[in-house]
């Protein structure tokens, strides 16, 4: 299954076709060409509109899975399966309502804006970045950007409900966890010739930026899965801190799902603390080569003049970490830490 997105819009006025679009490119990062229901139904302030999008598979008339009634005419938009993990939207136009929501183990994310003033509505997406795009567009500040950038370099990973993706809010979940113990799948031999481009596409898929530099392993291993028609069995590992692990797990299986989705291979996350051992690669060696291209990429964005632009990130204090790390010093970490952060930015500026 893909991502989903959609609009409702209750103040009369019509949704803006840039606001689609947005939502309909992350869709298609995917590999699907997404669906797309509309609905406009005359209310007192005008017309409400309401726009769901999602792939065919997913979507379709149907009834909300908990009610029973599945004569009433919905619609609904789901990525995963009702009964294991899913995040779903249905559309209910006796009452004007467009429920969303998550099931199982919090592994499928769902994002929403609400448009306060700019639309008596919200928007909601899988993937948050189309979110702050319409935010900034409507210029709906995110009035704790300092605080969820240091929890960010603190932590190494964006938290669900983290300050970093205000205005946009995740949608709450009660964990069911899956209580199978399975063993973890092995891929030894996996790699690219692309890793700057990898880390790019991370970045986009998962909406946000990331430290942990393994899961470029993880995309690696999963293409390979993808290649030899073998499923995935990973686990979201365990935490050097024993006051995030909640934390992490949960952003760990967003991370997972969303590489899996964009490979197209089908995983199994098991909870009971193991992960897919990853492939090693030099990473601090790769950093200080002017010859390898993620060596370029990191040396070309965090020297830009505008690389953290807005964000309470000093510019001259990026630079040198890396002129140490290029004279012998080990700043790998930060380093990988600071460029997904500028990348995320660049993306979230994108039109």
């Amino acid at each position: 299954m893909s991502s989903i997105a959609g609009i409702l819009r209750r103040d009369g006025r019509e949704v803006p076709e840039n606001w689609v679009n947005y939502l309909e490119r992350i869709l298609m990062r995917d590999g699907v060409i997404p669906h797309r229901f509309e609905d406009s139904i005359a209310v007192e302030s005008g017309h409400l509109h309401v726009i769901l999008l999602g792939s065919d598979s997913g979507s379709g008339r149907g009834s909300d899975p908990g009610s029973g009634r599945g004569s009433d005419p919905m619609h609904c938009v789901l990525d995963g399966c009702f009964g294991e993990s899913c995040a779903y939207a249905i559309w209910k136009p006796e009452t004007l309502e467009l429920e969303l929501g998550r099931r199982g183990t919090g592994q499928k994310p769902l994002y929403w804006l609400d448009l306060a003033d700019a639309g008596d509505g919200f928007v909601f997406c899988s993937n948050p970045l189309p979110l702050l795009r319409i935010a900034r567009e409507l210029e709906l500040p995110n009035d704790f950007l300092s605080e969820g950038v240091q929890e960010y370099l603190h932590h190494g990973y964006v938290p669900e409900g983290g300050a970093l993706l205000l205005p946009a809010c995740s949608l709450p979940i009660h964990i069911s966890e899956n209580q199978l113990l399975q063993t973890v799948s092995s891929i030894p031999r996996a790699s690219s010739t692309t890793t700057a481009k990898d880390v790019f596409t991370l970045v986009q898929i998962m909406g946000m930026p990331f430290a942990d530099s393994s899961l470029l392993s993880t995309l690696w291993q999963y293409r390979e899965s993808n290649r030899l028609g073998k499923p995935v069995v990973d686990g979201v590992g365990e935490s050097n801190k024993k006051s995030d692990t909640d934390d992490r797990a949960a952003s760990r299986r967003i991370a997972l799902n969303a590489i899996a989705t964009h490979v197209g291979v089908e995983l199994t996350i098991t909870t009971k603390g193991t992960q897919m051992k990853p492939v090693t690669f030099p990473l601090a060696t790769w950093f200080r080569s002017p010859q390898s291209n993620l060596g370029q990429l990191l040396g070309d964005t965090l020297h830009a003049h505008d690389a953290f632009s807005g964000l309470p990130v000093e510019q001259k204090d990026v630079a040198q970490l890396h002129d140490a790390h290029m004279q012998g010093e080990d700043h790998t970490e930060q380093l990988f830490s600071l460029l997904t952060l500028a990348l995320w930015r660049r993306q979230v500026l994108a039109e």
